[in-house]
């Protein structure tokens, strides 16, 4: 088998993984644990989970209550790396989602799980263009910069879509 990494990721967090409850407990990646998960229960598709190598010791962070179908989708663990805490989130939120809700709710769980000793790693697709200068891509960063996060992704990572001139 050819492999990109010399090792396998300590982590694997996947967004939009379109599964329902039933099926994302019956699809194991070999030598992970499914430590968090997300699942639409009405809309199709969307959804995040985290899966973390067999062995690491973790804590799932319940964030069920605050998760709305396409607006925001999240999970986290918490790991404890030398004597700090380490939080990772894996969030989705669709195009047509309410951006302004997704702000606040991320803004209130980040506040609410923040201290001097955590440290956060959010992953996913929050469906933001961060390609030109946009209101929504200020105020998230803005969010993101209260605790210390910066946006590593600055490159586009879809195909734009070629419009006719008609």
């Amino acid at each position: 088998m050819l492999s990109l990494l010399t090792e396998a990721p300590h982590l694997i967090c996947l967004a939009e993984h379109h599964l329902k409850y039933y099926k994302i407990d019956a699809t194991p990646i070999s030598n992970y644990k499914l430590a968090a998960k997300y699942c639409r229960k009405k809309l199709k598709n969307g959804g995040v989970c985290i899966y973390i190598q067999e062995g690491l010791k973790f804590t799932n962070i319940s964030l069920q209550k605050h998760c709305k179908e396409q607006v925001i989708e999240i999970t986290a663990v918490q790991l404890k790396l030398n004597k700090k805490n380490v939080i990772i989130f894996c969030v989705y939120r669709a195009p047509s989602g309410d951006f302004y809700y997704f702000l606040n709710k991320l803004d209130y769980i980040l506040n609410s799980l923040h201290t001097y000793k955590t440290e956060f790693i959010i992953c996913g697709d929050i469906n933001i263009n961060y390609l030109g200068t946009n209101n929504k891509k200020k105020q998230l960063n803005y969010l993101l910069g209260t605790y210390n996060l910066i946006s590593t992704v600055y490159f586009p990572t879809r195909q734009p879509t070629i419009q006719s001139p008609w």
